[in-house]
């Protein structure tokens, strides 16, 4: 599981990538309904802000990474919002959220040709 620190390196490292600035990312994130300063980007780059899994979703549509990208493959946002401490039925949301997300990028696969099954629980065990 990476710690914020980790997670903060990993989105620095992928914005750096693409060769944005924090200026310009932030803008991104205003035209997606993110309000965001660049301190506050900064922040979150250097470990010293958490990021909620809505900001870090659309960061991940802006930077083009998949948001599991960022966690080991036994990691996911809902354990990193668990060891963070929050109401059990925030977690319940976040791995509602998780779970369209991981959705959606298999979709994506699927449509650009790339199909690699995601771990899931089937259906009948999810109700």
């Amino acid at each position: 599981m990476p710690n914020i620190n980790e997670l903060g390196a990993k989105i620095k490292a992928a914005r750096e990538e693409k060769a944005f600035s924090q200026s310009e990312v932030v803008e991104k994130l205003m035209e997606n309904g993110i309000n965001m300063s660049r301190e506050t980007l900064s922040k979150i780059e250097n470990g010293n802000r958490s990021i909620s899994a809505v900001e870090l979703n659309v960061l991940c549509n802006i930077l083009s990474i998949d948001i599991n990208s960022l966690f080991d493959e036994e990691d996911d946002l809902v354990t990193l919002f668990r060891k963070r401490n929050f109401s059990e039925s925030t977690i319940d949301e976040i791995e509602k959220l998780q779970d369209m997300i991981k959705i959606f990028v298999y979709q994506k696969k699927i449509y650009n040709g790339e199909f690699k099954p995601i771990k899931r629980k089937p259906l009948w065990e999810e109700c």
